[in-house]
């Protein structure tokens, strides 16, 4: 699969991001589509499988690094730093009777739309599209093949 290079633009900065996409030979991954991105040559994140934007959820911590704390925008969430999963969640994984989804759907539910005192961690969800969150990040974009 050939590897495809973004020039991204904002504020004056200029950024080259790669995207290397491949097959997944590993034992439990086995044909899973792969994508990893680079930015100016250093690797910044992969994902892998199918069904979703692979290269906007690639890039998607990077971008994490771009939020300015005024953002608003769909596919943000602001999280708090200090959040612990409540005792009932981890007691009913003890237990046996949860496994894991309990656990992200309170991690989501205690999370904001807005950034607050306490919610000061953005959260970029990638699958939500490479274009929209670029757009929504305020870069000018230019692919270069």
């Amino acid at each position: 699969m050939a590897n495809k290079l973004l020039k991204l633009t904002r504020n004056g900065k200029t950024y080259v991001v790669e995207f290397r996409s491949s097959i997944s030979r590993a034992r439990n991954t086995y044909g899973y589509n792969v994508v990893t991105a680079s930015v100016d040559g250093v690797k910044v994140g992969g994902a892998n499988g199918g069904g979703y934007d692979l290269q906007g959820a690639a890039l998607s911590g990077w971008l994490e690094t771009q939020v300015k704390k005024t953002d608003e925008f769909s596919g943000l969430t602001w999280h708090d730093p200090n959040y612990k999963t409540p005792k009932k969640v981890v007691d009913r994984e003890k237990a046996g009777k949860s496994f894991g989804l309990e656990r992200y759907q309170a991690f989501y539910a205690a999370s904001s739309s807005k950034r607050t005192k306490r919610h000061t961690m953005p959260r970029i969800e990638g699958a939500t599209g490479l274009s929209h969150l670029l757009n929504a990040l305020g870069f000018e974009t230019q692919w270069l093949n």
